[in-house]
């Protein structure tokens, strides 16, 4: 809302603020009272209040309400229930009453027994709660995973930060704001890293300004950060907490605001309130989830009317975006909202503001929090700009960060350090993120673990200063006795890391690494992981062989867990002889972020995915006479590749919920059914299965699957041109060349197969 609200649009404001402060029951409209319309009336044991609201400035109109107080309360006083209650009226307005309002009300209560207080609807809002005050204790206090820094801190530098609704629309901060104040609601998503909370705050710093700007007539910012809220079963504690974590001590006042649309609502962090570890069948997950955030539900659901929302939060927590809306109390007409990466003109913006002179490589994410990190350790001269496979290049800077920190402690061999950031990564995954957070007792385990004893003088600076860890200023680690808590700087780091300690278990299964006991976590590796993992095993000799025999003998401990599903991936990765699998295996309560299926692989098509979790089930490469994995009473929330599951796959899917198709204009049947010549319809099957996902990449031999002969023979004339055109790259990796996204372009390639007509080499 703001000063432009209509007469009936501030009357209900005003109302719902008069009833939270003298009844927080449900909300009335105005009354008639002998004939006339009233505002609001309160009666209560001890006391009568009556209001009337006004957006107008006249005289006349001050007159006539102060005489309708007057005649209200006179006549509910002569009442018996009522005799010795104390009367009192409210001339309430938007703006500040003027001189001659007030004046006027003067000289009607002269020599009456009746007091009518005038005053504006911010004043009142002020004995609801204290705004001002509240603020103050929010704006010092932390926000979010925006608290993460290096040792040095991130650069004080902020570019215009831009969401997409669904499709490719954009909405600068402002809209978004304007929309808020309008009474809309958002979900927003994205990676972690990308900046959500920093968008989630810049939101809560521009509607703070506009409520103090424009005298309080704005509503203000509620901004709670929901991992401190963990366990909570009411909206009501959830305030409560929130109060306490910032230091704010009427939290009852706040609650009333909140209740009477005082507040625009900012949630950060809905996934951390739902623990990522889970133990059940998928279809208990559903349910799982839709308890923990129960508190959160009831506070989005119980938000007046009218009022704007907007939570945030990483989307991979749910199967679906249904699921997500249903879980968070959201309805249909509310709107998803994304942040991505920095753009080039973003990133450019930042380097320069920043000071610095570089160009990022192709190979690695444009997240706003590792580009801080890497800005401010001045890690540049460590980073390969040449190297384009993730997996290689990611391993290289791995590897660069942690001999950069053995030059610093020369008694620290660069090995060390690297297995201590990676035993780092697979704790920090058995606590249920493998982003974090980590303490100083997950970094003293780790170190016990890779030295065989405790740290030393030397090995305590060395925990502190793990490179690919940036810190939590939060204070809530230290009040519960856990000390300074940290963060992998990105996801793909702690992917990176995690690859390398599940290379070093299946090179020597038998020394009682952590990773041979069943895992503590139930979300399979990325790609990224497996790829590491894989490089890291050629380098080291191991065979596919021996890592079906780790998998194998994994299997029968009955471990049918995460890290059985790593394994078999890495074995896939690695080219696995087909004449070598003999043993069929079981995977069983783990969920998969994706899953790319091959046909015809020897290791994959003898597995079965029983009671897991898959949120994008890839089988845009399969051919009809594919063999595949079986999946049984398995939750898929995105069937990538086709509108419905075709009668030939029905036989590998035994009693699976699917909840989302590809949508059957955009799939490779689709496409090639199209009107236009034949390299083009080719040429937009590659770009789909390239970038249908962020940081997409497809082996060659990929591309040419779900294509007829004819069309296959046109593949590596289309690659060629895509590739000299600038709309692919090619990538080479240990085995196979692979073709990844250009950076910047997916925005404009995803446009593109919206409008596949359109699309020109």
């Amino acid at each position: 809302m703001d000063t432009d609200e209509t007469g009936p649009e501030f009357e209900i404001r005003a109302l719902r603020i008069a009833r939270a402060i003298h009844d927080p029951g449900s909300l009335q409209g105005p009354i008639i009272y002998q004939g006339r319309e009233r505002d609001a009336v309160f009666v209560d044991a001890t006391a009568i209040n009556a209001y009337e609201f006004t957006v107008r400035r006249d005289v006349k109109k001050a007159r006539d309400d102060a005489r309708k107080l007057m005649q209200m309360l006179t006549e509910l006083q002569r009442q018996p229930d009522n005799a010795f209650k104390s009367l009192t009226g409210w001339f309430v307005t938007r703006e500040e009453p003027n001189a001659e309002q007030r004046k006027a009300i003067s000289q009607i209560l002269h020599g009456s027994k009746v007091a009518v207080h005038v005053i504006s609807v911010a004043t009142l809002q002020h004995r609801l709660c204290d705004s001002e005050k509240y603020l103050n204790a929010r704006t010092n206090a932390p926000f979010g995973s925006i608290a993460y820094s290096s040792r040095q801190n991130l650069p004080a530098v902020k570019v215009p930060v831009s969401f997409f609704g669904e499709g490719v629309s954009e909405l600068s901060l402002q809209d978004v704001v304007t929309q808020l104040l309008g009474g809309k609601r958002f979900l927003l998503s994205g990676e972690f890293g990308t900046g959500k909370s920093h968008a989630l705050r810049e939101i809560y710093a521009t509607l703070r300004k506009m409520h103090f700007r424009k005298h309080k007539l704005t509503p203000f910012p509620l901004h709670i950060n929901l991992r401190d809220c963990v366990g909570l079963r009411s909206p009501s504690e959830v305030i409560r907490r929130h109060s306490e974590e910032i230091g704010f001590a009427d939290s009852a006042s706040l609650i009333s605001a909140w209740r009477a649309g005082s507040c625009v609502l900012l949630l950060d962090g809905f996934d951390e309130v739902v623990p990522p570890r889970w133990l059940g069948s998928a279809s208990d997950l559903k349910s799982f989830r839709w308890q923990a955030l129960s508190a959160v539900r009831k506070l989005v659901q119980e938000s007046p009317h009218g009022v704007g929302l907007i939570a945030c939060g990483r989307s991979h927590y749910f199967s679906s975006k249904s699921e997500m809306f249903d879980a968070l109390g959201f309805t249909g007409d509310s709107s998803l909202l994304t942040i991505h990466d920095f753009d080039r003109r973003q990133l450019s913006e930042y380097l320069e503001l920043a000071g610095v002179e570089w160009s990022v490589p192709d190979w690695m994410p444009t997240r706003p929090l590792l580009i801080g990190y890497l800005v401010a350790m001045n890690l540049f001269s460590e980073i390969d700009p040449t190297l384009s496979t993730p997996a290689v290049a990611w391993r290289k800077l791995f590897y660069a960060l942690c001999e950069r920190e053995s030059r610093i402690f020369t008694a620290v061999r660069p090995e060390v350090i690297r297995h201590l950031v990676s035993r780092v990564a697979t704790i920090a995954r058995a606590k249920g993120d493998e982003n974090g957070p980590v303490d100083a007792d997950m970094l003293r385990t780790a170190f016990i673990e890779v030295n065989g004893r405790e740290p030393d003088e030397e090995g305590s600076q060395v925990l502190l200063r793990l490179p690919g860890l940036a810190i939590s200023d939060s204070p809530t680690s230290d009040r519960e006795g856990g000390g300074e808590e940290r963060f992998f700087a990105d996801k793909a780091l702690a992917e990176t890391a995690y690859g390398e300690d599940l290379a070093q278990y299946l090179t020597t299964p038998y020394d009682g690494h952590p990773l041979s006991r069943r895992a503590a976590w139930v979300t399979g590796t990325d790609s990224l992981g497996i790829g590491v993992a894989a490089a890291a095993c050629r380098d080291a000799s191991v065979t596919p062989s021996a890592v079906l025999a780790v998998s194998k003998r994994r299997q029968d401990h009955h471990h049918y867990d995460a890290v059985l599903a790593d394994s078999l991936q890495v074995s896939t990765e690695l080219d696995t002889d087909p004449t070598s699998v003999r043993t069929n295996f079981l995977i069983e309560g783990v969920i998969f972020p994706s899953i790319a299926l091959i046909g015809n692989d020897p290791v994959m098509s003898r597995t079965t995915y029983k009671d897991c979790v898959v949120e994008i089930l890839d089988v845009a490469d399969l051919d009809a006479d594919d063999k595949i994995p079986t999946f049984q009473n398995c939750l898929i929330g995105y069937f990538d590749g086709f509108s419905r599951l075709p009668e030939w796959l029905t036989s590998s899917f035994e009693n699976c919920d699917i909840e989302a198709f590809s949508a059957a204009h955009q799939t490779t049947a689709a496409i090639m059914e199209l009107n236009i010549p034949s390299e083009r319809r080719v040429a937009l099957t590659i770009l789909k299965k390239i970038y249908d996902r962020p940081g997409g990449g497809r082996k060659e031999g990929a591309l040419s699957r779900g294509l007829d002969m004819r069309s296959r023979e046109l593949v590596p004339d289309v690659i060629s041109k895509l590739v000299s055109n600038g709309w692919i790259a090619r990538a080479f990796g240990s085995n196979d060349t692979l073709y990844v996204q250009v950076k910047g372009l997916r925005r404009e390639v995803l446009a593109v197969l919206e409008e596949p007509m359109s699309f020109r080499f």
